[in-house]
């Protein structure tokens, strides 16, 4: 597909929805508002081009035209700026999907970047082994772990909508789609987005937990569930392409853990019942998709007994279902004479309906622990599964269903009975002082008694389904050993058998971490149960120690933990997995996945990648089953590569000089933004009059609060910190400190040379300052400078010194980088924040008018409540316009 006709198809999907939108504007609000939304659009665009001067009398002239504008008459502007970025965004997803199909149908041609036909041609080409690679393959394991962190500000309601407008695009898309269909696709559409128009966007209330269960399974029910099994496939294919032989049989690499419903830290409505509740839900859930499975797997193993012959062990297994369910066997027994493997499907679909049916009485309040008939464990399922894998191939079924019964015997040997494994995470404190209580050398805190009553719940939980049910506590804030220490033994003393993971998040505790684990594996009772277990869990967070020290110094702990800490466990002896605590902003450790993981240092990976997927991140990755496999080929493709040592890195001498000059970046960058954020007392109430923080906190996205307890700005949490720089458009804390550690380094003698060098060598410092560039490119000081008026003449200073290290930092940049404008090298992101950016402008206007209007308690209403809806609205929409919140 060339560049060309790939621009048309984008702006031709853009002109027609766009053109919808505008037709929707004048039936539903009238010509005078779609007059006055396209006389914003062009003085927004306007503003951006031209001469100096002229683009400042265009900005003023926005300015002037928004600030004459009543309450009632913003809520429409903002709704129709915001619903066509929505709009826009699906445009740019569509056109993703057009693009992976367009190096799917190429098969000859270029792999597409980062698939893992790539990953494993540049394996080939680089001389990897075939054998190596075969046995990697075999041992990968990918763990994504979801969560409801709170910076999804989309209404699921919206979001169907969008999806189902996504699926008109795609049926236009067709060979030989009809004038006719094509006309039926254009009424559809039209449908929805004035359904879409006609529909609040904002929640009435927060969601509650089971919400916010409902919301994220949602990804894994609809597209995650059928997409797995394809997995083994895709890589199979990939390494024939490469290696020109067969892969065989592996098992499924990637698993899926969810945090939501036991994410105690700092959210007060994760109780025991909630948790409790929760674990069955995943596995109710889980259970009704495997029972269609079984479904569908039983209508396909028509073989009869004519024409296949039917291994022992699977008459057995029969007659002894058989015996077990009487009932099953006169009823279907007529029905399926002949074809042993229909049949055997039939018992499993009872056994699975028997085992649903005791799951959600006991969620009705009924204590009992089975139904005759149902499963005992997830492990008798996989018995009868691998009996009938067994059956078909010695059978010779080897293509005739073999395979599918296969995939779903992996994906009830990797998940038991749950739709994805649900992780439990508590404060490191509440453990600690649960393990005090069980002691008699305390009393119960509130939160001790919630630590040790939730792991009662999980201990009940794998009693009734497995260690599937909830196996990894993680601890946040972990410090020290005795905090692990503390919470194996309170689940040791509830019978709950889990992996204690501790999170390493501010930089002290970071630079402990491998001190801490290297106590923790010489401890011998906790040796043993980590041996027991197989693997020693270790998590890194990246939000935390940014909002502490600034991004620079925090990237250095981390690298330095994650290079440490695989040397803990090798010499300990010990299967260590990294867990990187991501966020979806590069202030929390957001940015492109597949450049992330081949900048982790070397050993890091090992076969075992796991990270956080959070908040929006989910809907931009998962939304749509193309872009799900793209997301997990990025993901799989880059823990392949680094897991065989194949990623391009500098010499080691080279990387040591590198490592010690990023060091003097980070202390030099940590030095200026904590002179700023942490040391000028002058900061919180800055930040607290330029950003809308106070409305953030009335957003209502999510059940857990925004800060973790009462507090000034040390209680807020990293999300709704980020999310509050990127409302007012200068993204502070991706960039802050950046230009001065850059010019301290650079001025020195051969400085900025060695800089370029550490760009063009080291993965690792490429990743880093390729996020800085691109927040630097999304960011914009202008607006920002209107934020910055709200706080008074006071505070000019203030902003004077945060507007130079801008100004510094994109200096700077572009030096290393070797470009005349941010993003010269993804000219892709580079259009499209040009594109979005005078939809985006116009609600920022509004936002600091409206923010001015309700502080300074202007008359037309004075009540602050009038203010919060239109506020809000504006939150939404610039969300959607910058792509990400927290």
């Amino acid at each position: 597909m060339k560049k060309q006709q790939k621009n048309q198809d984008l702006r031709r999907d853009i002109r027609l929805l766009g053109g919808i939108l505008g037709e929707t504007l004048v039936e539903q609000e009238g010509q005078a508002l779609f007059e006055l939304e396209e006389k914003i659009r062009k003085l927004a665009i306007a503003r951006r081009r031209g001469p100096k001067l002229e683009r400042s009398a265009r900005a003023e002239e926005l300015r002037a035209m928004l600030s004459q504008l009543t309450l009632r008459e913003v809520e429409p502007v903002v709704r129709a700026f915001s619903v066509y970025l929505q709009l826009s965004n699906l445009v740019e997803q569509h056109h993703r999907v057009r693009r992976i199909r367009h190096y799917a149908l190429a098969e000859q041609g270029p792999a597409q970047r980062g698939s893992v036909r790539e990953a494993l041609q540049t394996l080939k080409t680089q001389g990897v082994p075939v054998e190596r690679v075969r046995e990697a393959l075999a041992s990968l394991q990918v763990i994504l772990t979801f969560t409801a962190h709170p910076s999804q500000a989309a209404r699921r309601t919206v979001l169907e909508k969008l999806y189902r407008i996504a699926s008109q695009l795609e049926k236009r898309e067709g060979f030989l789609i009809t004038p006719e269909e094509t006309a039926r696709t254009t009424r559809q559409i039209r449908e929805e987005v004035t359904s879409l128009w006609q529909t609040d966007e904002l929640r009435r209330e927060r969601p509650s937990v089971g919400d916010e269960v409902k919301n994220v399974l949602w990804y894994v029910e609809e597209v995650l569930w059928d997409l797995l099994p394809e997995i083994p496939g895709i890589l199979a294919y990939a390494f024939e392409q490469a290696y020109d032989e067969p892969l065989g049989p592996i098992r499924q690499p990637v698993k899926l853990h969810s945090w939501v419903g036991g994410d105690m830290d700092g959210n007060p409505l994760i109780t025991p019942e909630v948790l409790e509740d929760s674990i069955r839900a995943h596995q109710a859930r889980g259970l009704r998709r495997l029972i269609a499975d079984v479904e569908l797997l039983g209508g396909a193993l028509s073989q009869s007994t004519r024409h296949a012959n039917v291994s022992d062990a699977l008459t057995a297994s029969l007659q002894q279902d058989e015996r077990m369910l009487p009932g099953i066997a006169l009823h279907q027994g007529p029905r399926t004479e002949g074809e042993p493997w229909r049949r055997k499907m039939t018992f499993v679909r009872a056994k699975l309906s028997a085992t649903l049916a005791a799951v959600e009485l006991r969620r009705a309040g009924q204590s009992m622990v089975a139904l005759p008939g149902s499963y005992a464990s997830p492990a008798e399922m996989v018995s009868d599964l691998e009996t009938v894998v067994e059956s078909l191939q010695a059978a010779h079924c080897i293509h005739s269903g073999a395979s599918k019964a296969r995939a779903l015997l992996e994906r009830v040997r990797a998940a038991g009975f749950h739709l994805a494994e649900l992780e439990m995470r508590a404060p490191a404190e509440d453990a600690r002082q649960a393990w005090l209580w069980l002691q008699g050398q305390a009393g119960p805190t509130p939160g001790a008694r919630r630590f040790y009553d939730c792991l009662l719940k999980v201990a009940q939980a794998q009693c009734e389904g497995g260690d599937h049910a909830c196996q990894t506590l993680i601890l946040s804030m972990a410090s020290s050993a005795d905090d692990v220490l503390a919470a194996w033994q309170v689940a040791s003393h509830a019978k709950a058998l889990v992996d204690v993971v501790p999170l390493f998040e501010l930089m002290g505790a970071l630079n402990q971490a491998p001190a801490v684990m290297k106590t923790l594996f010489l401890h011998p009772s906790y040796r043993a149960h980590v041996e027991q277990r197989g693997v020693q869990e270790v998590m890194i967070g990246y939000s935390d120690s940014s909002k502490e020290v600034g991004l620079l110094a925090a990237r250095a702990a981390l690298l330095e933990a994650q290079t440490e800490l695989p040397k803990v466990a090798f010499e300990a002896g010990v299967v260590l997995r990294l867990f990187h605590g991501r966020g979806e902003s590069v202030a929390r450790g957001g940015g492109p996945s597949q450049q992330a993981i081949l900048a982790l240092p070397s050993g890091s990976v090992g076969g075992q990648y796991k990270a956080t997927e959070q908040g929006e991140a989910l809907d931009h990755k998962y939304a749509r089953p193309e872009v799900a496999r793209r997301t997990l080929e990025l993901i799989l493709g880059g823990a392949l590569i680094h897991s065989l040592n194949a990623q391009s890195k500098p010499s080691v001498e080279s990387e040591k000089e590198f490592r010690a000059i990023f060091r003097d970046l980070a202390e030099e960058g940590r030095h200026v933004f904590r002179c700023l954020v942490w040391e000028d007392p002058r900061f919180p109430a800055f930040f607290e009059a330029v950003t809308p923080i106070a409305e953030i906190s009335k957003l209502p996205i999510a059940s857990r609060p925004s800060k973790r307890h009462s507090g000034g700005m040390e209680s807020l949490r990293a999300i709704p910190w980020v999310f509050a720089w990127t409302q007012n458009r200068s993204i502070l804390p991706g960039w802050y400190g950046v230009g001065s550690a850059f010019k301290k380094v650079g001025d020195t003698v051969g400085g900025e040379d060695k800089l370029r060098q550490m760009y063009l060598e080291w993965p690792f410092f490429r990743s880093v300052l390729d996020n800085i560039e691109m927040v630097l490119a999304k960011s914009d000081i202008r607006i920002a400078s209107r934020y910055a008026k709200l706080a008074g003449p006071a505070f000019a200073p203030l902003w004077s010194t945060i507007r130079a290290e801008h100004a510094l930092t994109v200096q700077w940049v572009k030096k290393i980088v070797g470009s005349k404008k941010l993003l010269d090298g993804n000219p892709t992101l580079q259009r499209s924040i040009r594109l979005r950016n005078p939809y985006v402008d116009p609600m920022s206007f509004l936002q600091v008018e409206l923010l001015r209007r309700q502080r300074q308690n202007i008359p037309e209403d004075s009540r602050d409540a009038e203010y919060d809806r239109p506020l809000l609205l504006t939150l939404s929409g610039i969300s959607a316009g910058m792509r990400n919140t927290g």
